[in-house]
């Protein structure tokens, strides 16, 4: 056991360094620590100015283990077809505040799936056969925007921008198979409204033109589904759905002019 002195002397040995310590930092002079993202804001773009550009998509390919899509190889087999998607969207802004901006985007995105045949077996005595599947999509939509836009490590070219939409329109998408020369299958009209939160990047190629990239982050959206099948049953629905990760389908490509007002013409 500790006798009272020895306990007493124990903590005097541990104050007085921390007490020590104490006054050198109040005797130190601060030190400002900065990561080289400046305090006040950047001038990226200036107020005034007006921005219309155009973005787009597109993908195609042919679906086949030949083509390496052998998609779980233990159950599918003969697997054969093709799918194209592409889509472009014309976009205008202006500028209310140094690198803020609202503006309008309209935007038309077309996807097509053909699967001419497919083999699924389940086990050894059940399998199915399937060919002549199709599938498209038309899709229509209107956007206002806003965007804000940070330069780079006080970069007058590169920097990024977060844009937030919010849309609505309307899709018709076609689901069907084809027996004996007849089509079978399912119509559906969507209509939806949807907010979503778009991250890019930009950089500037001219004093005014930009190229930038896109991607989908986060989209929460209500549709309102009317589907008729084989043009007799016809059906309604109604839901929300949240796409919280990054879409690696919705990355889209553009371009940007932009006309600044003449209190910011470009130095000659």
């Amino acid at each position: 056991m500790l006798s009272d002195k020895s306990l007493l002397a124990i903590i005097l040995c541990l104050c007085v360094p921390l007490a020590a310590r104490a006054g050198d930092d109040r005797n130190k002079e601060v030190q400002p620590f900065s990561r080289g993202f400046a305090t006040e804001k950047q001038l990226f773009i200036p107020k005034g100015t007006v921005g219309a550009g155009i973005s787009a998509t597109f993908s195609s390919g042919d679906i086949g283990q030949d083509a390496g899509f052998a998609l779980v190889p233990s159950l599918l087999d003969n697997l054969a077809g093709g799918y194209k998607s592409y889509g472009f969207s014309p976009a205008f802004e202006y500028f209310l505040m140094d690198n803020f901006s609202l503006g309008f985007r309209l935007k038309y995105d077309y996807t097509g799936l053909n699967l001419d045949s497919a083999a699924l077996s389940v086990m050894e005595d059940l399998s199915f056969s399937l060919a002549d599947l199709n599938f498209q999509r038309h899709n229509y939509l209107g956007a206002l925007t806003v965007r804000y836009y940070v330069p780079f490590m006080s970069s007058k070219v590169f920097g990024w921008f977060v844009e937030g939409r919010l849309s609505g329109g309307f899709a018709q998408t076609k689901a069907f198979k084809v027996e004996d020369g007849l089509r079978h299958g399912v119509y559906s009209e969507n209509w939806q409204l949807r907010l979503g939160a778009y991250p890019g990047v930009c950089f500037f190629v001219a004093e005014n033109v930009d190229f930038e990239v896109q991607v989908g982050l986060v989209d929460i959206g209500y549709q309102w589904i009317t589907q008729v099948e084989n043009q007799v049953n016809r059906s309604t629905a109604h839901k929300w759905d949240l796409k919280g990760a990054i879409n690696l389908l919705a990355i889209s490509f553009g371009a940007r002019f932009y006309f600044l007002d003449k209190y910011h013409k470009p130095a000659k």
